[in-house]
């Protein structure tokens, strides 16, 4: 941090890449506390409903997919498309980038769209492409 300036561009970006990790919704990490014993009583214990299975991999699975007019997007410079990246406002965009290979991409190899941190509770697509792309490490 050289400048005072710089430091003032980096601090919505980081403030943003920070509320992003910090509401990541994840279930709980202590076991559950067991349940009160039921009073004694003559009637017999009902069994409880199975919980419902849970959904297979799709976009509403982890959230919706982010639109191009989502304020952070705009911010970021997303594109659903890495092809359709401006190259002239977007000068560090290098070819072949895109959030699959962007190591804030938490979508499973080979899915065509995953959920990103800067991105909270939505999902961009494999294809896709933002200005805080990081290549992921070998």
């Amino acid at each position: 941090m050289t400048t005072r300036r710089r430091f003032l561009m980096m601090v919505p970006a980081s403030g943003a890449v920070l509320a992003a990790a910090c509401s990541k919704q994840e279930g709980p990490t202590a076991a559950a506390p067991a349940p009160a014993p039921a009073p004694a009583s003559a009637e017999p214990p009902t069994a409880a409903a199975p919980a419902p299975a849970a959904p297979a991999e799709s976009p509403s699975a982890s959230g919706p997919m982010v639109e191009a007019t989502d304020p952070t997007a705009v911010a970021l410079g997303y594109v659903a498309l890495a092809a359709n990246v401006d190259k002239i406002k977007h000068a560090n965009f290098v070819e072949g980038s895109n959030c699959a290979n962007c190591s804030l991409y938490q979508g499973s190899a080979g899915s065509e769209a995953g959920p990103c941190p800067l991105f909270a509770g939505k999902q961009v697509a494999a294809a896709g492409w933002c200005a805080s792309y990081v290549k992921k490490a070998a």
